[in-house]
């Protein structure tokens, strides 16, 4: 199993990449939100990859990818930059990462990245995938997604589930009501809140956690083809999340979280 180590200075941004890996079947993930820590981690438990933020305060990527060029203990660690706009370049670094993503790129795109650099690696060709827990497990019987809404909001941690083709219900718990959103293998497929279902309930349940901070978030796994035997959602999950954020911008999304009150 490859272990990661994630370096980023913004604690919600690593949270959701953190989570997007595990999706995808990286399970051994670690994080760090500075490069000192980092460093810190890297004596007790040399990884296999390490990406991280090029601007990070006190010990930035740059500065940090030669530290491990040049300890002998990290030979064949791979090293995955992430540059936004007005980070120096690294064209003119003797010490390189194995490759450098610049600009603000969706969290796929990074993962696809993690993806193929590990396979070029000493890393096993194939990651295997953890057995599936049974569907009757209880949610902390599972090794599934789980975490707060204040961390991660909702369409976050539907593509992270979508990206890992992964099949069964994620269960979303806030003040006001509970909501379930049904995977099967990545797609999602039908969705139960406040009485509703399908695409409503999907698009109630998105309204309804829109900065919610108190509620929280668990996905049970369930074997490929076990995840219900009703499809009440057709539509695929970029299509659902772009017509939330229409009605959210014509304001119209008000409406659909009327039956709360």
């Amino acid at each position: 199993m490859p272990r990661i180590l994630l370096i980023d200075p913004d604690r919600r941004a690593l949270a959701v990449l953190q989570a997007a890996l595990r999706a995808a079947d990286f399970h051994d993930v670690a994080a760090a939100t500075s490069g000192s820590f980092a460093l810190t981690m890297l004596e007790r438990n040399r990884p296999d990859l390490i990406v991280s933020r090029a601007g990070v305060p006190d010990i930035d990527g740059y500065e940090l990818c030669a530290i491990v060029r040049k300890d002998p203990s990290m030979t064949g660690v791979r090293f995955l930059l992430l540059a936004s706009p007005g980070d120096a370049s690294d064209a003119m670094l003797e010490d390189k990462p194995d490759q450098t993503l610049a600009g603000d790129l969706p969290i796929p795109t990074i993962v696809s990245e993690v993806t193929s650099l590990l396979r070029g690696s000493a890393a096993p060709a194939a990651i295997p995938s953890p057995p599936p827990a049974p569907s009757a497990a209880p949610p902390d019987a599972t090794h599934g997604l789980r975490g707060s809404l204040g961390v991660m909001d909702l369409p976050d941690i539907t593509q992270a589930i979508a990206l890992g083709n992964k099949t069964g219900q994620l269960v979303v718990t806030v003040p006001s009501a509970l909501g379930v959103i049904v995977f099967d293998r990545g797609r999602v497929v039908h969705a139960e809140f406040f009485g509703l279902i399908g695409e409503i309930a999907f698009a109630t349940l998105l309204v309804a956690t829109q900065g919610e901070a108190q509620g929280n978030f668990v996905f049970n796994p369930l074997e490929a083809g076990a995840a219900t035997t009703t499809k009440t959602i057709h539509r695929d999950l970029k299509q659902l999340l772009l017509s939330v954020a229409a009605e959210l911008d014509e304001g119209r999304a008000d409406a659909a979280v009327a039956p709360l009150s």
